[in-house]
């Protein structure tokens, strides 16, 4: 990894005029390579973990308190709440309605 030495961006790898040079994506310095013969090579990795799942649930609305909420998709006046921790743990939570008629479903932060 380098970074440019006029404006401290990042250099990352480019093609320019048909040659592989480094190209700050802040200023758009560039810099070719010391060696000729040997240009810069481009890799991608990209690392997989187990935390990188996405997490999905289903909400069972019939345990959930009924509240008054305006539906605007249905007009309903009646609709199931739950709160999640979206956020940082510092953070409001997020509530969650769900219209029991038409079972929109809306958020709201906090």
């Amino acid at each position: 990894m380098e970074f440019c030495p006029k404006c401290g961006g990042l250099m990352v790898p480019a093609v320019v005029n048909g040659k592989k040079v480094l190209k700050c994506q802040s200023c758009g310095y560039v810099k070719e390579p010391a060696n000729p013969g040997r240009a810069y090579r481009v890799e991608e990795k990209i690392e997989r973990h187990p935390l990188d799942k996405v997490v999905v649930f289903d909400v069972d609305v019939a345990t959930l308190p009924v509240v008054q909420f305006k539906c605007e998709n249905c007009g309903n006046d009646k609709a199931y709440v739950y709160e999640v921790q979206t956020r940082a743990g510092d953070e409001p939570a997020t509530r969650f309605y769900i219209c029991t008629k038409c079972r929109k479903v809306y958020r709201e932060y906090a």
